[in-house]
């Protein structure tokens, strides 16, 4: 099954995506990964600009175990939760927003995500990987939902010339 993640940072950035590839490396069979962004933080603006990517991957495993695995490998990179400031920032965060025509709940987990729709750091990512993938539940490509998104943000995603281990 094709599953899509989106992967961000803006604690040490460059170092911290590197890491978070090399563990999706070793727990998972990552099949592309996008060119990185930078992005404004969305929802808490006084911190630094997001470096985001998407990253597809091949895996048998259900969407719960995916998700759950994310999580581990994100505390192991010492992402910590502030109930007090939840869009604050962040050593890595790692996101399962899209997954083969899957739409409904699996455990504490909403697929497609709602961010795919709605903002561009998560949609002009991904379609680098898919433009021509369908949205399970709106009809539209990723390409589609990108251009929108990001025609709609204020601060559209920045390309960055950015090598991280591909």
């Amino acid at each position: 099954m094709r599953m899509f993640l989106s992967i961000g940072s803006n604690v040490e950035p460059r170092k911290n995506l590197g890491l978070a590839l090399e563990e999706l490396r070793r727990r998972f069979d990552v099949v592309a990964v996008s060119p990185v962004y930078r992005t404004a933080p969305v929802g808490d603006a006084d911190q630094p600009d997001f470096w985001n990517l998407a990253a597809e991957l091949a895996t048998d495993e259900p969407p719960g175990q995916v998700h759950r695995a994310l999580r581990a490998i994100e505390d192991a990179l010492g992402r910590r939760r502030e109930p007090a400031r939840p869009f604050g920032p962040r050593t890595i965060d790692l996101d399962l927003v899209l997954a083969d025509g899957l739409a409904g709940r699996f455990g504490d987990l909403d697929l497609p995500s709602v961010l795919v729709q709605r903002e561009a750091f998560v949609a002009v990512p991904l379609a680098d990987l898919a433009p021509e993938f369908p949205h399970p539940l709106l009809g539209a490509t990723i390409g589609e939902l990108a251009r929108a998104a990001s025609a709609a943000a204020s601060h559209p995603p920045e390309p960055l010339d950015v090598e991280l281990l591909r």
